[in-house]
């Protein structure tokens, strides 16, 4: 199956054999990063990033609100960055504590190196617009903090807005998945392209 398009939704998740697992590693009360079950990260150093102080950064980059990025995440987590992809979920207590804030367009993207993690942030500078920034806390802030700057100025280049999505059964060999990133599951096998 090939996507027409793509929306940006949230759904149950399932339970029982088809379950995608997910791995919760808390970084502070109130503030806990979603991964994929097969990530295997340093939860011990992922868990001490947020007592590393806060390096903001503001790249330039202006997103208007009826602007199509709503993909922004799912191009982060798809392309070959070398990074790991987590969603940050992060309460309205942590948040008032100023202990990470997240935008909530992206649903908490966030990107992280061993222990050292950078998300999405916004400010507004307009009526109609926000400012990309990023939010970076660990021992590699300032390294972290270069690598999503430069992603999020590759992103803008082109502000792709619509992946394509192939879905193919699980038997289907490597070989014959269209090139782009790719995520099994127990029965499917997913290609994400831009």
């Amino acid at each position: 199956m090939l996507s027409t398009n793509a929306a940006v939704c949230g759904f149950v998740p399932m339970r029982g054999a088809s379950e995608m697992g997910e791995r919760h590693v808390r970084l502070a009360d109130d503030v806990i990063l979603k991964l994929d079950a097969d990530d295997l990260p340093d939860e011990a150093a992922l868990a001490a990033a947020l007592t590393h102080p806060a390096h903001p950064q503001w790249t330039g980059l202006q997103v208007r609100h009826d602007e199509p990025a709503a993909h922004l995440d799912l191009w982060l987590a798809t392309i070959n960055s070398g990074l790991s992809f987590g969603r940050l979920s992060v309460g309205s207590a942590a948040r008032a504590l100023g202990l990470a804030d997240p935008a909530l367009r992206w649903a908490g993207a966030g990107l992280y190196d061993g222990g050292t993690i950078a998300y999405l942030t916004v400010r507004p500078v307009s009526d109609d617009a926000d400012e990309l920034g990023v939010i970076t806390h660990g021992p590699d802030s300032s390294k972290l903090t270069g690598q999503v700057n430069h992603l999020l100025h590759r992103w803008s280049q082109t502000r792709p807005a619509q992946p394509v999505i192939t879905a193919y059964p699980a038997a289907i060999r490597d070989g014959q998945l269209a090139p782009g990133a790719r995520v099994t599951r127990p029965h499917t096998h997913l290609t994400i392209s831009w």
